[in-house]
Parts: C-alpha cells; structure tokens; sequence
C-alpha cells in the first residue's frame, strides 16, 4: 500500500508547494532512481509500455522518476516542468483488466510526467490514456493483484486529486493540504468527474449528484487496506502544522510509525505510514520521496533510492530544464525501459553494487532488533541530513542556479557513501549483539524465507 501527501504554498514555508509519497510493493521488489532526458520524437513513433504499446507524443519532458525495476512506470516523479505526481492503489467495484492488455497505474504516472507542462495538464492526460488505453493489468511482481488507481498531482501554483475507477473518474483541487492513501476520498463535493454511459443512471438512483467514494469504493478491500487509518495519521500531523510546513515536517511524517516508538513488529501493521512487511503484510515502503516546487526555480527532489525511510538518509536532486544527462552520468547504469538508473539497477536478486540493496542490508538487520540498532542509524544520519537539507535549500531559495545544481549532485554522492557507511556500522553493533533477534519467531521466519528468496545472505 502508499500514502501520498501535498501541501500548498499557503501552507508550507515560504509559499513552496510540497509532494511526499512512500510507495509500499513487495519486500524483494527493488526501486530504482531513473532519470529520463527530454526527447523529440518522429511522427508516427510508438511507446512500449509495461504490457501494451501506445503511440509516443512529438515532445516528451525530462523526468526523475523512483520506479520498480521491472516495469516501464513509476511510483512517483517529478518532470522538468516542475509537475510532481503520485499514486495510489484504490479497490473499486468496477471490473479490472486481468489480461494485461491496459496500463499500469504506474504507466500513466510516467506518460504524464513526460507530457505535461503543469498540473491541470496532467490531469487531462491522465484522464485521456484512461479513455484511451484503459488502466490494469497485474500490478506486482510474479503476483496476481489488480487495482485502480487514484493521484496527487501537483506544479508550482496547482495541486489536484484525482482519482479513478477503471475509466472513470473525478478530481478535486486542493486548497490548503490534503493526503490520499489506499482509498477513495472524493464524495460529490469534485470539480469536475466522468462516468460514461452510467452517469443518468447514477445520478437518478441517488437523486443527485453522484458521490464517487460511495458509489464506486470496494468496501471489503478497502477496509482491509487501513487506507482511511493511515490518511487520517498523516492529514492530522500535517493539520497540526498547517501554515508552517517544511520538506523536513514531510520527511518525518513519511517516517512515522503511528504508534509510540520506539517501533516493534506486532498486530495491525497495515496502519503505519512507514511500512514493514511481517505477519498477514506482504508489502513494505519501498521507496520515499519529497518533492519542493516553486516557480522560477528547478524542482528540488529528495529521493531516499532504498526502502524503510525510517532507516534511510533523503537524497536532494535537481532537475534543469531540457536535461540531456543525469548529473553523476559517471555512477549511472542504462535503464532497461529509457534513461539513466543513477544508483545501478538493482532487481529482486541481492547484489553488493546497488543502492537499494545496501539499504536493504540497513534495513534488514536493523528490523530483527529495532530498539537496539535504530540508535546506530539516527546517530550517522539525523545530524548529516539536517545540515544538508538545509544547506541545499539555502542555495535553492537564493534562485536555485548552478552552484545549486551542483551541489545537489556533490551531496547526493555523499549521502550514497553515509548510507555505505551506517550499513557498515550497524553490522558492527549487529554482531555484537547477544540477541540479534528480539522479534516473535513466526516474523524471524518469515524474513529468513523473503532472505532466501532473494540470495540475501542472513549472518547468524
């Protein structure tokens, strides 16, 4: 499961808009930095998508994307253009598309980053593609889950969501804040909503207008999801600072647990923000993002690049207009689905290289004794960040020109070598403990298996 969030500039600090999403998939299921350049493309040219191909538009923009390795889309990004977009899964009464013959949800998340100039532009694609090409397929890895999809979109001045029930749909601009997560939120109160040939039919039945959460939400699935749960933690938190809100305010939330820390494997996981799997949870935060816009300056983007954004450092990464090449080329591997992977490609197999997977050797010890390694983390990372963010957004507020752009990839390498650094670390304090283990026998169990799978190697 997801949780996204966006606050406007008549909320957060200094008029900036905000974007933060955690993207929750399966455990082994790495995600990868991607930078796509901008590109012309000729007249009748097509997109090879995850499971379809669709015909390519003449011009696409420039796009920072956090995306599972084995798909075309993306969980989240941010375009040249300053539109920042994230999704979540949504459980609908309407038929999904199991033959993968449609787009991801992660699909159209990409295609309009690359084709969109502002938010309400977004928008209109989104809804175009759904029209289109439709929205499913299965949307995990060697799994079998469906969903649709709904999304935070936002640009400089604009915020929408919007969200969908196979090709229908509805959006709602966003005033002040507003957090989506695995639900549907939007009631009749939408600016404006498509339901096809159903909309008389709907409409006469309720005696009014149609309320889309209501009419269209899977109530089963979506109880289960605790998507209504983890919504309300992060609206209140963010209610609760409303007027002075910062990327650090959105770090943080996307950090917490939604319970006392610190934090221990038990009942009712689906309910915290930054995700674990364990227990009846196959999924956990995979990937973490931050996103800062503002007109007249590049899009400032924090990616953590590994899972468990308690355990992992915010990378900053700025994105400039027509980018042919992603700043740190020199460290990149090619992407199978277009552009640059800027922290190698990691897959579903263990690997010493990757970003991801040295996050992984983090998160994975530290996971089997929380109270006693966590320390180790916060120790290495809280003060580095804390003095990188905000030097960085220093220079970004001074006009965000190329020493910014600079300096955003000269920290990002740093933060790369201070993830390398605390993995080393946390190993040390790992084998000195006399119980490495201080989690139920059936959770221990069940990451050995998620270890095995992935040729992690598990020291005893």
């Amino acid at each position: 499961m997801c949780d996204t969030m966006v606050s406007t500039p008549r909320s957060s600090t200094d008029g900036v808009m905000l974007v933060a999403k955690n993207s929750d998939r399966e455990p082994n299921e790495a995600q990868n930095i991607t930078f796509v350049p901008a590109s012309d493309h000729p007249a009748g040219s097509r997109v090879k998508c995850t499971y379809i191909e669709i015909p390519q538009v003449k011009h696409t923009y420039a796009a920072l994307l956090s995306r599972p390795f084995w798909m075309f889309g993306a969980e989240m990004g941010v375009n040249e253009r300053g539109v920042a977009i994230g999704n979540e899964a949504v459980f609908t009464r309407e038929k999904y598309h199991k033959n993968n013959d449609a787009l991801l949800g992660m699909d159209i998340l990409r295609l309009a980053l690359e084709r969109s100039r502002n938010a309400i532009e977004a928008v209109e694609v989104v809804t175009g593609l759904l029209a289109a090409h439709g929205q499913g397929g299965v949307h995990t890895m060697g799994g079998t889950k469906y969903y649709h999809n709904s999304f935070i979109i936002a640009d400089p001045s604009e915020a929408y969501v919007l969200e969908t029930a196979g090709t229908h749909w509805a959006y709602k601009k966003v005033d002040d804040i507003a957090s989506i997560s695995n639900c549907l939120t939007i009631g009749d109160d939408y600016d404006r909503a498509w339901f096809g040939a159903d909309e008389t039919g709907r409409r006469k039945r309720k005696g009014g207008a149609v309320n889309f959460a209501g009419d269209f939400s899977d109530v089963l699935y979506t109880h289960f999801a605790k998507g209504r749960t983890r919504k309300a933690c992060s609206y209140d938190q963010l209610e609760r600072i409303k007027g002075s809100i910062t990327s650090s305010d959105m770090m943080r939330i996307l950090r917490s647990h939604n319970m006392p820390e610190p934090y221990r494997p038990g009942p009712s996981p689906m309910e915290r923000i930054c995700l674990h799997a364990g227990g009846l949870v196959s999924t956990q935060t995979a990937g973490s993002m931050v996103a800062a816009l503002k007109k007249g300056r590049p899009p400032l983007v924090y990616f953590t690049g590994t899972s468990a954004p308690c355990m992992s450092v915010y990378k900053p990464h700025a994105i400039g207009m027509d980018q042919k090449k992603p700043h740190n080329a020199a460290t990149c591997a090619v992407s199978p689905f277009g552009g640059w992977d800027l922290y190698g490609s990691a897959t579903s197999r263990w690997d010493r290289e990757s970003l991801w997977w040295t996050g992984e050797s983090i998160h994975r010890r530290v996971l089997m004794n929380y109270p006693a390694l966590m320390p180790t983390v916060r120790s290495a990372r809280d003060e580095t960040e804390s003095g990188i963010v905000g030097s960085i957004e220093k220079k970004w507020k001074a006009g965000g020109g190329a020493d910014f752009v600079g300096a955003c990839g000269r920290y990002a390498q740093d933060l790369v070598l201070l993830n390398r650094d605390i993995c080393d670390a946390v190993a040390r304090e790992y084998r000195k403990l006399k119980k490495k283990k201080d989690v139920p026998w059936w959770f221990a169990l069940q990451w050995d298996r998620i270890n095995a799978k992935a040729g992690f190697p598990v020291e005893k």
